[in-house]
């Protein structure tokens, strides 16, 4: 009966072992927010991004990344002709308000050069340019899309996504329609943080 136990922890160990995932972390800035030497605004897309667990990388890109520092995310894959070659990678990324475009982007070409499909995608009242609700069919396992509807500047929900909106809790703190869109950035990705150390990033 020991001889099964122990066998059965090892064998629990081992496929522990090879399950074991890393992940490459994208957190998509949006609007008013500029690269580090240049007039910083902080983003919840940046500050929130979790800095500890299986993390293999980290990057910060704002909404204007050009398609260079997407293809330089993608060479941790290590990818060829279709085929992922690192297979212990995920890839998470959270897009906030017009980053919403690039995230898509990055997760368009995650799907095209290596086979794969973003492990989950995080869509922070998402906004397209130059302005209007960003929808998109986003290729991941999961989606998350926190959003909220006050005025111009707003997301809205997705098909292939468990959508929240916040728009009545903003409204029950007497927010506008910016105040709101900022309050719901800091929020979701907040939640995205706390949902990726639960379920990922252990």
């Amino acid at each position: 009966m020991k001889n099964i136990l122990i066998l059965s922890a090892l064998l629990f160990l081992i496929s522990a072992y090879t399950d074991a995932k890393d992940y490459v972390l994208v957190g998509v800035s949006g609007f008013g927010t500029r690269r580090p030497d240049n007039a910083w605004q902080p983003s919840g897309a940046h500050e929130n991004l979790p800095r500890f667990g299986n993390i293999y990388a980290r990057h910060e890109l704002v909404h204007y990344a050009k398609t260079r520092e997407l293809r330089a995310i993608l060479e941790d894959f290590d990818c060829q002709d279709g085929v992922q070659r690192k297979r212990d990678l995920g890839l998470i990324i959270v897009a906030n308000s017009w980053g919403s475009g690039e995230g898509h982007k990055l997760a368009k070409m995650y799907q095209k050069n290596c086979g794969q499909l973003v492990e989950a995608f995080y869509l922070v009242d998402g906004v397209a340019k130059p302005i209007g609700s960003f929808k998109r069919d986003i290729p991941a396992k999961t989606c998350f899309n926190y959003y909220q509807r006050k005025g111009a500047v707003r997301g809205t929900a997705q098909d292939n996504c468990a959508n929240t909106d916040y728009t009545n809790q903003c409204e029950s703190r007497g927010y506008g329609a910016v105040q709101c869109h900022i309050w719901v950035e800091w929020l979701g990705t907040e939640l995205a943080a706390e949902h990726m150390m639960k379920n990922y990033l252990r």
